[in-house]
């Protein structure tokens, strides 16, 4: 797959990626990301596929795939063997949290403002465990934990980023403090992928979940999940099925090879190659501009807007200090269903979320539409 090379100063040619523009001022890549062009060809081309020949050949299939693995481990630095196909962070989540060896009565420590997506599936799907639900927010992580550690404490799952206030939690330390005491770290990183720039290999995680369909820019329907290869042999082997195998040809099925011995495993039956081909399409656009300069651009238009919203007396819900994601979240003085409708009435896309207007720039948008958004507020 060729890489598009993206100047950071050719916002034109940037954003021609993204017809949306064309319609909206769009700032809710928090709430669901548009797909782009690059994302719409890759689709494109497995549904013609499919319409004159019905499926892919198989060489092109499994390459297919692998080149997806390979563009999703680069994403986040880690190695292709790491990486599982899923086909929505809840999925990951659950993938992650059925294979902990966990015993009866064993605690595992969840982020009180998690997202719906990581408590149905931890309260649903573990009833031998005890769930204990700590208050993350404005805090260090290492201390909520080091607040709750005990001897049958077996598991943390956090959001890396908060999906109402946009808070971002340090996820290094609390990554080396559980691996030294075999703890194991579960992060639902959704809200993150896409919009914040870092390195699986700088901090100890053992699964890592996200979807394709906010700042990936979709489609819904696709995702991954990091599996560490350090953890694999401590987990158990179920969500495990016949694709999770080393198959190359199906010419004779009834020969079945041996599961993968690494996240691989863990795909259960045909693979949404539609869903997957475009995610890898939209990622490849975004190395391609550079992932800090992604960030660094997200966190310019988010400091704009703060910038103007304090001007105006605005409560911010979203911290000043610390990691930042591309998230900010704001009470106007106004009514804030009043102000969203408004915005929505003259095409500019946010959340209202609690009350607040949750604000998600990408790295296409720019200070202008900012000057918009504001002299419709």
């Amino acid at each position: 797959m060729n890489r598009l090379n993206l100047e950071s100063g050719d916002m034109d040619k940037i954003r021609e990626e993204f017809p949306i523009t064309k319609e909206f001022i769009y700032f809710n890549h928090g709430g669901t990301g548009p797909i782009s062009l690059s994302g719409v060809r890759a689709v494109d081309e497995c549904i013609n596929t499919y319409l004159h020949q019905a499926e892919f050949d198989i060489e092109e299939y499994f390459r297919r795939v692998d080149r997806a693995r390979s563009m999703a481990a680069e994403f986040i630095g880690a190695l292709p063997d790491e990486i599982t196909f899923t086909h929505n962070t809840s999925e990951g989540i659950y993938i992650a949290l059925i294979n902990l060896p966990l015993k009866e009565d064993d605690e595992i420590l969840v982020m009180e403002e998690s997202f719906p997506a990581v408590r149905y599936v931890v309260n649903h799907n573990l009833p031998y465990c005890r769930k204990v639900y700590a208050p993350f927010s404005r805090r260090d992580p290492l201390d909520v934990v080091k607040e709750n550690f005990n001897s049958r404490l077996k598991a943390v799952v956090v959001d890396f980023v908060q999906y109402l206030s946009g808070e971002m939690i340090e996820i290094k330390r609390l990554g080396d403090f559980l691996k030294e005491r075999g703890i194991f770290f579960v992060v639902d990183a959704i809200q993150a992928l896409g919009a914040v720039a870092f390195n699986i290999r700088d901090c100890h995680v053992d699964f890592l979940a996200c979807g394709a369909g906010k700042w990936l820019f979709g489609p819904t329907g696709a995702g991954f999940l990091y599996v560490n290869k350090e953890s694999v042999p401590l987990l158990k082997k179920r969500h495990v099925g016949w694709l999770g195998a080393q198959w190359r040809s199906f010419n004779d099925c009834q020969k079945a090879p041996p599961l993968y011995p690494d996240a691989r495993m863990f795909e259960l039956g045909s693979r949404n190659i539609i869903g997957i081909s475009a995610l890898s399409a939209n990622m490849n656009l975004l190395l391609g501009y550079g992932l800090e300069n992604v960030a660094r651009r997200i966190s310019m238009l988010k400091s704009e807007l703060r910038k103007r919203f304090t001007a105006r007396g605005c409560e911010i819900l979203t911290p000043e200090a610390g990691f930042q994601s591309g998230i900010l979240t704001v009470r106007p003085r106004e009514d804030s269903r009043a102000v969203y409708e408004r915005l929505k009435e003259n095409k500019v896309i946010v959340s209202l979320r609690s009350g607040y207007l949750r604000f998600s720039p990408h790295f296409y948008n720019t200070v202008e539409e900012i000057e918009k958004i504001f002299e419709v507020i």
